[in-house]
């Protein structure tokens, strides 16, 4: 099943900050359209507010910080599968 996130609820997320939204979006770290967000941009929006109302990091910073953040996530996920496998060799 696939959540749908409303933008009211994204907005919440950036602290109803549209700057923050416009930014993002123009970064290509959020879709431009405004309706039926996915949990992913969720999070993104998430992760952005905290950054930039929370810990006062720049728009700039914001964006290093989501790029490095979604590499990071991409690494995890690989060395998981990497992991299964040579698990799945050992149990043969």
């Amino acid at each position: 099943m696939t959540t749908i996130v409303r933008m009211e609820t994204l907005m919440l997320l950036l602290h109803g900050d549209q700057e923050l939204l416009h930014h993002l979006r123009r970064v290509e770290l959020l879709p431009s359209h405004d309706e039926g967000f996915s949990a992913e941009d969720a999070e993104i929006a998430r992760v952005a507010g905290t950054l930039v109302h929370e810990l006062e990091v720049n728009l700039s910073g914001v964006e290093v910080v989501l790029r490095m953040r979604y590499q990071l996530l991409a690494t995890r996920r690989e060395l998981a599968v990497a992991v299964r496998r040579l698990r799945e060799q050992q149990d043969k």
